[in-house]
């Protein structure tokens, strides 16, 4: 399922119906507060994979917050009760759209309380660092840092397999004779976890799990499909030079899953800021009332079973860029990493 929130937030914006009621879950509800309510709690109920994570109880929620829905309850008094709701899901993968109304898009998780600007910017890093890159058709820029360091970023992790299959090895082979590298994975919007997959088994001389998954599959608390192992292997044209992975608190979804793969291999070590904690695929659905909104679907977990959802991956070294100096030239996280590498 694609996780990229530029593509998912045209999705739901599409969503948009002049029906007045809906069948959700084979119940059919009505476009009034009290029904909203109760399709929205039942299907995150229902379809929601990580109340057992985050260990959260729906049903105590569900006591909690319907007293406060009525049938004169106003759009502005039903959102907020949703918005209380989902962040004590402290989601980076859920949204909700209020579609037809002046009330803001909620975000959950970090990426819903941070400014991605703040600590990255790519064409500043261009500007400063990397003033002849190169971009490949799909999705890497690439160039060389100094003393023989070579860099890539990646835009997105869409695509799956093909495209970067297609890409890797010719980027790799311009940095044959780089002394290490630097992947900067910073930035916003995820992607599918496969091509994480495809990029970090260049990085790789053996078959390594890397993760498990498994999806919500049914109404019991305890109904998921049966976890799903995730392995990188090695990959021709592989590059065996130290690697250093830069990452962020906007280093969210397919990108933490790719760096679950890559700090699998010995050669890579991590710098930067702990991820957003949102690794699981994510579901599109639609209220009564046209409202958008996005969920969890199930556990994505490390491939010792520790589960990093609302957590995020922590470097194995913390430099927190600051925003001053940034703007000013320095990128404090890059730097280390050179200095890593030199």
């Amino acid at each position: 399922m694609m996780k990229k929130y530029t593509i998912y937030i045209g999705i739901l914006l599409s969503l948009v119906s002049l029906s007045c009621e809906k069948h959700i879950m084979g119940i059919q509800y009505d476009d009034n507060p009290e029904d909203n309510f109760e399709a929205f709690w039942s299907e995150f109920d229902q379809m929601y994979g990580l109340f057992r994570v985050k260990a959260v109880d729906w049903g105590a929620v569900y006591e909690q917050y319907r007293p406060m829905v009525n049938g004169q309850t106003t759009d502005e008094e039903l959102y907020a009760v949703f918005v209380e709701m989902l962040s004590l899901l402290d989601d980076g993968h859920i949204i909700l759209l209020p579609v037809g109304t002046d009330l803001p898009m909620y975000r959950g998780g970090p990426a819903g309380r941070i400014d991605t600007t703040r600590d990255f910017n790519l064409e500043l890093l261009k500007a400063f660092y990397l003033p002849e890159s190169r971009e490949t058709d799909f999705a890497i820029v690439y160039g060389w840092l100094e003393d023989g360091i070579g860099y890539m970023y990646f835009n997105n992790f869409a695509d799956g397999e093909r495209a970067f299959e297609k890409e890797m090895e010719p980027v790799l082979e311009y940095f044959r004779d780089a002394k290490g590298l630097v992947i900067d994975i910073r930035g916003d919007g995820g992607g599918e976890d496969i091509a994480g997959k495809t990029v970090a088994s260049y990085f790789t001389v053996e078959r390594r799990l890397y993760m498990t998954t498994s999806i919500k599959n049914g109404p019991g608390p305890d109904d998921f499909t049966t976890p799903e192992q995730w392995f990188i292997e090695p990959k021709g044209g592989r590059f065996g030079q130290p690697v250093v992975l830069l990452t962020h608190r906007q280093t969210i979804s397919a990108r933490e899953t790719f760096a679950l793969a890559m700090r699998t291999s010995p050669q890579v070590t991590t710098v930067g800021d702990t991820t957003a904690g949102a690794f699981s695929n994510l579901l599109l659905r639609e209220l009564p009332n046209g409202w958008g909104y996005s969920m969890s679907i199930g556990e994505w977990r490390a491939a010792d079973g520790s589960s990093y959802e609302g957590i995020g991956l922590p470097p194995d070294e913390v430099v927190q860029n600051d925003r001053a100096d940034y703007l000013s030239g320095k990128d404090e996280a890059l730097e280390r990493a050179i200095e890593l590498l030199r």
